[in-house]
Parts: C-alpha cells; sequence; structure tokens
C-alpha cells in the first residue's frame, strides 16, 4: 500500500511539473485515464495552468484568425 501511495506521490508530482501527460500519468498507475484525471481533481491538481480570462483572450483570437480565413 505505502509503495502505491509513493507512486502516485511521484506521478502527481511529474504532473504538477509538467514533466509527463496525464495519458502517460494514467499508464503509470495502470489506470483509466478517466480515473487520472478523477485522481488529479481530486487532489486539486488541473492541466490547465491558464486563467479563465487567458483562455477567453484565446478563444476571441481564434475567433478573428478564423472570420479572416472564411472571407
Amino acid at each position: 500500500m505505502a509503495e502505491k501511495k509513493i507512486t502516485e506521490a511521484s506521478v502527481l508530482a511529474l504532473i504538477e511539473k509538467q514533466k509527463i501527460t496525464a495519458s502517460r500519468g494514467a499508464e503509470l498507475l495502470d489506470m483509466p485515464l478517466q480515473d487520472f484525471l478523477d485522481m488529479l481533481h481530486a487532489h486539486g491538481l488541473t492541466l490547465c495552468d491558464e486563467t479563465p480570462k487567458e483562455i477567453r483572450e484565446d478563444i476571441k483570437d481564434l475567433r478573428k484568425v478564423v472570420k479572416k480565413q472564411v472571407i
């Protein structure tokens, strides 16, 4: 049991430092990706480091690019 917790802690640290992907983390812990994502959420970790405001600005910029390409 303790060995698995150490492994989980190590994988979570790698995720937090953006050294591995979520799919790799799930693979290392031998669990389905959705379960791994749920575990990240339970530990208060996220895969996105942008603020909601930054994401809205990105979407706004992308819409401008798409609009120029459609015309």
